[in-house]
Order: structure tokens, then C-alpha cells, then sequence
């Protein structure tokens, strides 16, 4: 329980492997009898949560025989992502590995939902570091020293957005990190009038604030995750569609989304600019029409929610209530967002000045298309937890 007062400059960073599933009294006999009093412990939960990033006051941890304990090489851009365990973040986060920069993955805390993603992060050489709260910025500001981008992606609602997203933003300004990704990873925010939802005012205030924090920034827009915007039954009871079913809007993978993001947050050529991803150009029409061409004999429920419906709930909607599988929005600031998506049809956007497009920074990149994962019966059918 005791955490480093202070930031140790000019050090070696290194992770035990797996100590944070040790329980407290565990962990702390392992950095007793291993460390020979040169480990200074940043930041040590409780009991199952129990976690640690130990600094190291010399060149080479393998000269001092660290056995467990695994040093991540200099490689690449150093890049925290908070919210690693995520979707986005998790996708993000393999893809950087990929690329070859050293990820920090930054978590507040061990559960039963992400304990199987932290073990695949950990397993492909990624460090990992816990902050239960995110708004201390001294120790966040610590843990980001050193680091050349940070990324928030988690799976912002208005309350995230206004809580916890203003104090990262300064310890990243204090740890003079280079470019700072704040959490969009959603509808085009940026080239949204105030007023059209309460998630995007809080967003679009926060974007005045990176504005004028100095650091280089890049928000990535991915249009339509295929989870949430191609019709199928693993996170939705019915099939349902909402508003204008011809609205026109981009959709991908979240692989694809990792991958993109991976790049553009790392690209010279998007430093204060934001990047929309802009290819499967579809509309829900056709998508239902796909579903049933591809399982004709399956008797599929349908639900179709309204523009009217959507602008009522929009305005009067339960603001606490969070009733969609797997959602993250209250009930009003969901419908917000549908009203943004599918009655003004604003999901995605190019015509913001500020804005390049994905394909044309990265035409090799090779998307995976709605079609194969509405042919795919797990993508369709298998229900998330």
C-alpha cells in the first residue's frame, strides 16, 4: 500500500511477470526478499487487485538477477493506453505491439471482465500499470513520464468525459508527453453543431481544453464499429434499426479500427488532425437485406425505433438508466447519440477541414467487409457475456 513519493528519473522501467494476480501479503514478500532493497514500488493494490511497475536505479535489470521480472526493450514510440482492456483499446494495443512500440497498458484494476484481457496483453510483452484513480495527476503524470503519446479510449459517457478526462490531460501535459489521442473513437464529434447531444457538448469542451494544452493531439473517428451497427442477435435481443434507414455511414472491424488507429496516432501527418476512417459505405437497408440473404430460413425478430421516438428519448429519455447490452450511455445520451447517427445522419465526416481520410493515408490497408462477418454465424448469433 505504500506507493513512490516521487518519479525516478533516468531509470529503467520493468514488470513482474504476473504479480498481480498474487495476493498482498504475496507480492510484497516477492519485492522483499528479491528486490535487495533497490525496488521502489509505484503502485501496489489489495488483496486479488494486488499490482505493481517497479523502477530499477540501474542500466540492466538482467545484471542484478531479476529472475521473474522481464525488462521491456527501448523500441519504437512509447505509447500509454488508457483503458487497454477495452475494445478499442485492446485492439489498439495489439496493434501497436505489432508495429513494434512499447505499449503501457493502463488499467484501474484487476476484475473478473478484464482479467482475461490483461493476461493476453501481458502475454505479448506489453507492460502493464494500475491506477485505481485516474484523477490523481501527480502519479498518473509519473507513470506517463517518458511516454510519447497517450490514448484514452474508455468507452467515454458524459460522466468519464467531465471526471476523468480533464486530469489526464494535465499529467500528460506534465509528464511532457508529444501528442495526446483524446477518448472519440466514435461519431465525428468535431463537426457536430452543440446541442445535437449531452455526450458530444461534454466531448467538444474537452476538445477546447487539448486545443489549448499545447501538446500535439490527433482524434481517430472510425465510423461504425460492426458490432453495434450491422444487424445480429449477440447484442440485441431483435434485429433493430433506428431512424433513417438510407442514412449513408462507414462501418469496420475493430481489428481494422486497431490497425488504423495504430498508424495514424503515430503519423507526423496527423498531428492536430482528426482521421475518419471511411471505407464499407453502407446504409441499414441494405445491410437487414444482406442478413437475410445470407440465413433466409432463420426467423429473425425486427424492432424499429423511429426518428420521432429517438428525438423524444433524446430529450426525455432516464438519464441514469443504461439499458442496452453492453452499453457504457445512459438512456438519454445513447439516444443522442442515435439522433446524431441516424436522424441526422452525421456519423462520419469529411468536409471538416481538419479532417483526412483514412483511405487516402493508408490505401494498402485491406478492410474486412460487412458481408463476411454477416455470413460469419458466430458474429450473427453467438451471445457476448
Amino acid at each position: 500500500m505504500a506507493a513512490e513519493a516521487g518519479c525516478i528519473r533516468s531509470v529503467a522501467f520493468c514488470c513482474i511477470s504476473k504479480p498481480w494476480t498474487r495476493k498482498y501479503d504475496e507480492l510484497n514478500h516477492f519485492l522483499r526478499e528479491g528486490s535487495t532493497g533497490k525496488l521502489a514500488l509505484l503502485e501496489l493494490g489489495v488483496g486479488s487487485n494486488a499490482a505493481a511497475i517497479i523502477r530499477y536505479p540501474f542500466k540492466s535489470a538482467n545484471e542484478h538477477g531479476t529472475g521473474g521480472i522481464s525488462v521491456v526493450q527501448e523500441h519504437g514510440q512509447r505509447i500509454a493506453v488508457i483503458g487497454a482492456t477495452g475494445q478499442v483499446g485492446m485492439s489498439l494495443s495489439k496493434e501497436l505491439k505489432k508495429l513494434g512500440h512499447k505499449v503501457l497498458a493502463i488499467s484501474r484494476g484487476v476484475s473478473t471482465k478484464n482479467r482475461d484481457q490483461l493476461d493476453i496483453l501481458e502475454s505479448l510483452g506489453i507492460q502493464l500499470y494500475f491506477q485505481r484513480d485516474l484523477k490523481d495527476v501527480a502519479r498518473l503524470a509519473c507513470a506517463l513520464s517518458g511516454q510519447d503519446v497517450v490514448v484514452v479510449a474508455l468507452r467515454a459517457n458524459v460522466r468519464l468525459v467531465l471526471e476523468l478526462e480533464p486530469p489526464i490531460l494535465k499529467a500528460a501535459v506534465s509528464a511532457k508527453v508529444r501528442r495526446f489521442v483524446p477518448d472519440e473513437f466514435g461519431t465525428h464529434t468535431k463537426a457536430l453543431d452543440y446541442g445535437v447531444g449531452t455526450l458530444f457538448d461534454a466531448k467538444k469542451n474537452f476538445q477546447e481544453q487539448v486545443y489549448g494544452s499545447g501538446l500535439e493531439w490527433t482524434m481517430i473517428f472510425p465510423g461504425g464499429i460492426f458490432d453495434y451497427f450491422l444487424p445480429n442477435l449477440r447484442l440485441f435481443d431483435k434485429i433493430t434499426t433506428f431512424g433513417d434507414l438510407r442514412c449513408m455511414f462507414p462501418t469496420h472491424s475493430i481489428k481494422d479500427i486497431g490497425a488504423i488507429s495504430a498508424r495514424a496516432i503515430t503519423d507526423p501527418r496527423t498531428a492536430n488532425k482528426a482521421v475518419q476512417l471511411y471505407a464499407n459505405v453502407v446504409n441499414q437497408e441494405q445491410l437487414v437485406r444482406e442478413l437475410k440473404l445470407f440465413w433466409p430460413d432463420y426467423p429473425f425478430d425486427f424492432e424499429y425505433v423511429s426518428s420521432e421516438t429517438i428525438i423524444h428519448l433524446k430529450n426525455h429519455g432516464d438519464p441514469d438508466r443504461i439499458s442496452a447490452k453492453g452499453g457504457a450511455e445512459p438512456d438519454r445520451e445513447r439516444h443522442g447519440i442515435n439522433y446524431a447517427n441516424y436522424v441526422l445522419c452525421r456519423l462520419a465526416s469529411l468536409d471538416d477541414p481538419d479532417t483526412l481520410n483514412a483511405n487516402d493515408l493508408y490505401p494498402d490497408h485491406v478492410y474486412q467487409k460487412p458481408e463476411q462477418a454477416l455470413a460469419d454465424p458466430k458474429f450473427v448469433f453467438e451471445k457476448t457475456q
